[in-house]
């Protein structure tokens, strides 16, 4: 019996996760910039970051991330 409950709970969550995610994805695009960098090959490399979050970049390591607000690019 336990068994059978848990898998209609679990069957109702995944029904249920498709909308949430639609449901958001509207204000996930208005919350995001996109950052742009060229690299010495002359390549762009581009990522996303949050509008209130800097681009970093280290090219000799190639890493190419979001800083945070408190921190910015450490």
């Amino acid at each position: 019996m336990l068994r059978i409950l848990t898998s209609i709970a679990i069957a109702a969550v995944l029904a249920a996760a498709p909308l949430t995610l639609t449901a958001g994805s509207a204000d996930a695009a208005s919350a995001t910039k996109i950052c742009k960098h060229k690299t010495a090959s002359g390549k762009i490399k581009t990522w996303r970051c949050g509008k209130d979050q800097p681009c970093c970049s280290a090219e000799m390591i190639n890493y190419y991330t979001c800083g945070s607000k408190t921190f910015g690019c450490l």
